[in-house]
């Protein structure tokens, strides 16, 4: 993907906003982590207010980092196993999905949105943080679809309960379309390909459980534009072309 715009590239920016828009920490935390952590900036000790420019050297506990305030865009999509968390460390029984994906040589890679441990498939990662929240923020009207297996007993009253929707957690919540894959034989179990804008909290498990129906396998199979590959082996990932990332860039450079 390319750059916005040469005009609108950074001189410099504060070293807060750089640490968050590049993975180190979350926005919320980022104050947190420069108040709690060794951070300098040149060797110097820095602060919310701290201005950096593409070259600057960022130690954050230890680990020095290059700064470049203008780093072309990358995508990554990482095939996610049953059983990694969605989370930056390890968990006593869980892998992290970090642990499987390559290291970056500047900043970090920051997680497009989350599955939750028991699904399975597309997840996204890129090194930039404004493109991270364009990608998951639902003004972007971009809809993700997952492939789910649902066990119960479905009817069309069903179905058209949650494409017009229902209420969870007091919001409003639906599918945007359920198409059925052929069924064989007499089992319980149904398989759905689904798609929605948007990426709340274990959304797919609690619209099929609003009609009293369990989903016991779930996959996301797209994002977007971007398809999770065939040939893609679980646990396995691969960078995005900058052909195809760069169907992006006019709606990205407009933000």
């Amino acid at each position: 993907m390319k750059q916005k715009s040469s005009q609108s590239k950074k001189p410099e920016e504060k070293l807060q906003k750089y640490l968050a828009n590049y993975g180190f920490a979350n926005r919320r935390n980022v104050a947190d982590l420069i108040k709690e952590s060794f951070v300098r900036v040149n060797s110097k000790k820095g602060n919310v207010n701290t201005l950096v420019k593409t070259g600057d050297v960022v130690s954050v506990d230890g680990e020095e980092h290059v700064i470049d305030l203008n780093p072309e865009v990358e995508l990554l999509i990482y095939h996610k196993p049953v059983g990694q968390v969605c989370s930056s460390k390890s968990r006593k029984l869980n892998e992290s999905v970090f642990s499987s994906i390559p290291p970056r040589k500047k900043g970090k890679w920051i997680m497009v949105g989350r599955l939750d441990i028991n699904t399975s498939g597309l997840l996204l990662f890129t090194n930039c943080g404004n493109f991270a929240n364009f990608l998951a923020h639902p003004s972007s009207s971009i809809d993700r679809e997952y492939l789910c297996r649902v066990y119960g007993d479905i009817n069309d009253k069903k179905i058209d309960k949650l494409l017009s929707g229902v209420k969870l957690d007091g919001q409003d919540a639906k599918f945007s379309d359920i198409v059925p894959v052929k069924k064989h034989g007499k089992s319980r179990n149904h398989w759905f390909y689904v798609c929605l804008f948007s990426g709340k909290n274990r959304e797919v498990r609690r619209l099929w459980s609003s009609q009293k129906l369990t989903v016991n396998r779930l996959i996301r199979v797209r994002y977007g534009s971007f398809i999770l590959p065939e040939n893609l082996k679980i646990g396995g990932w691969r960078k995005v072309s900058k052909k195809d990332l760069s169907k992006f860039n006019n709606l990205y450079a407009n933000t």
